[in-house]
This record gives C-alpha cells, structure tokens and sequence, in this order.
C-alpha cells in the first residue's frame, strides 16, 4: 500500500478543515512568489539598473582621472619642496 497523507482525515471536519489548511499554504505559496517578483522587478528596473551601471563603470576612470590631475598638480611641486625645506631657516626652527 502506498503512504496516505491524509489518513488523520476521519470526518468531514477533518476533511473542511485540511482543505482550509491547504488553501491557505497555496495562499502563502502565491504571496511568496509575488514578493520574490517584486524583488526581481525592483532589481532589474532600468533606471536602476543604468544608474547602478555607470557608477561600476565610472569608478575605475574617476580614479584614473585623480591620479593624473595629483600627478600634474602635485608631481612637479615635489622637488621643488624639498629643495625650499633644505634652504629654508624657517623650517630647522621648527624642529627645534
């Protein structure tokens, strides 16, 4: 004999009130599935998903861009720093 899920059915009750319980796990199941497509739409919303997009894509050149405008800024003035530090009487007073 095969495995019967329902053998704690022994009346009509019994059999109203499995027939609720499963109508309200099919409920549950359905609310389940729309809350999962919900989350699927909000993901792939293009407007999001465009603007998600461009800030990935523009990190990588931003900091491309910071480095070579500190490089053109701030590049030069280095030598030039060090070089005033060694000559400048101002700064040795300060260590003292």
């Amino acid at each position: 004999m095969s495995n019967n899920n329902y053998s704690n059915i022994n009346s009509f009750n019994d059999f109203r009130e499995e027939k609720m319980r499963l109508l309200y796990q099919i409920r549950l199941s359905e609310k389940k599935l729309e809350i999962k497509k919900m989350e699927l739409q909000e993901f792939l919303n293009p407007i999001r998903l465009v603007t998600v997009l461009l800030n990935e894509l523009s990190k990588p050149l931003l900091g491309i861009l910071k480095s070579s405008i500190k490089r053109f800024f701030f590049g030069k003035k280095k030598s030039g720093k060090k070089r005033k530090k060694a000559s400048d009487p101002m700064s040795d007073r300060s260590k003292d």
